[in-house]
């Protein structure tokens, strides 16, 4: 049985956070023995307590902090580490100096974003690299842009996020409506994810208003439930209220019962500013939801006419935007075929099984 450390700065609510408790799952105590070490002392998931698995604190002020590294390269030694799994730049930066300090086991990072990077992170990522055993792009738009970066392409792996489809597809009855009194007849599109810059939540209320006005001709009913919680909570309430669309707008603040929610929709949209591959599309495209997404990172390794379970828009675009939503409310026809394709695609292209077996792979030290 392997012995592998997910170093990790803070463990949040995110995409990357959901990835990390994947493989954990999967593979503790079967494959693998997995400890954890943490820099913020936020809570631990529930699964991490039960099933017991070893966590430690590792205060990590930088990505320079060599002191840091050197706990990191003692731990390693102490429980025979295999392998490291970083997700970020500072547990990856640490994590790597650790090897200078005495640390033998293998490095491997999974890359989660595909945005620009200054020309110094460029040069201090190719340089980091040199001390890792392989580097996971969970798209290949992520692979291109390591490889524009410089980075040597035979330390790259595209492994694609994938969900677990028997969980995701389970049917229940969403007690969603009813909760927030939302009518049988109304079209429910659904957002999940945190309210920062990158998700793009301004831009989709901005998208809510145009599609307002469309639907203001024909009588259409819809409500839309954003998911979430953040810094631009706020402002997004705000500006929902300023644009006198409050009404079609359910903010439901962090939900853990996300699945419950995709049950009781009839959308996904993703109006992302970055993304690498989104966990939220997949596991909306596993509930059997088409999806409307801004054509951003890895997306249309996704949403694509092979595919043809959702439609891509240019991020910014709120017209756009409101049209492609407006046409699957209105054309019953292209919404079930796209809908047809949902699950397929989840299924037969991101299935977690393989992203399970691809990284495992990696942690054995097997290309």
């Amino acid at each position: 049985m392997l012995n592998v450390l997910q170093l990790m700065y803070n463990w949040g609510k995110g995409g990357y956070e959901s990835y990390a408790i994947n493989l954990v799952k999967k593979l503790h105590n079967r494959e693998c023995k997995f400890y954890i070490a943490y820099s913020e002392t936020l809570p631990m998931p529930e699964i991490v307590e039960s099933l017991g698995i070893e966590t430690f604190h590792i205060p990590m002020k930088s990505p320079y902090d060599m002191p840091a590294a050197r706990k990191v390269a003692k731990l390693c030694n102490k429980l025979s580490i295999d392998a490291v799994h970083t997700h970020f730049i500072r547990e990856r930066y640490v994590a790597a100096f650790s090897r200078i300090l005495g640390n033998k086991s293998r490095l491997i990072y999974t890359s989660h974003v595909v945005v620009p990077k200054s020309p110094a992170l460029k040069v201090t990522n190719r340089l980091v690299s040199g001390l890792e055993h392989k580097i996971i792009a969970v798209c290949l738009a992520g692979r291109e842009q390591m490889l524009e970066e410089g980075l040597n392409p035979r330390r790259i792996k595209v492994i694609h996020n994938g969900v677990n489809i028997e969980y995701w597809k389970e049917q229940a009855a969403s007690t969603i409506r009813e909760e927030f009194g939302i009518a049988d007849d109304e079209f429910v599109i659904t957002t999940t994810g945190r309210f920062n810059e990158e998700k793009g939540h301004l831009f989709l209320i901005e998208s809510i208003k145009a599609l307002n006005e469309l639907t203001g001709k024909n009588g259409m009913q819809f409500r839309f439930l954003l998911a979430g919680d953040g810094d631009l909570l706020e402002e997004c309430k705000k500006l929902a209220n300023d644009l006198d669309i409050s009404d079609k707008i359910i903010f439901t603040g962090f939900r853990t019962d996300i699945r419950n929610i995709l049950h009781g929709s009839d959308l996904y949209v993703s109006p992302s500013r970055t993304e690498a591959l989104s966990m939220s599309i997949i596991e909306a495209l596993a509930c059997g939801l088409p999806v409307v997404a801004t054509d951003v990172g890895g997306t249309s390794e996704v949403i694509n006419d092979e595919n043809d379970c959702g439609m891509l828009v240019p991020y910014g675009n709120s017209t756009q935007m409101a049209a492609s939503i407006m046409g699957l409310i209105m054309d019953e026809k292209l919404y079930r075929h796209l809908k047809a394709n949902a699950f397929k695609t989840s299924s037969e292209k991101f299935n977690l099984d393989n992203t399970i077996k691809e990284t495992y792979n990696l942690y054995k030290g097997q290309d």
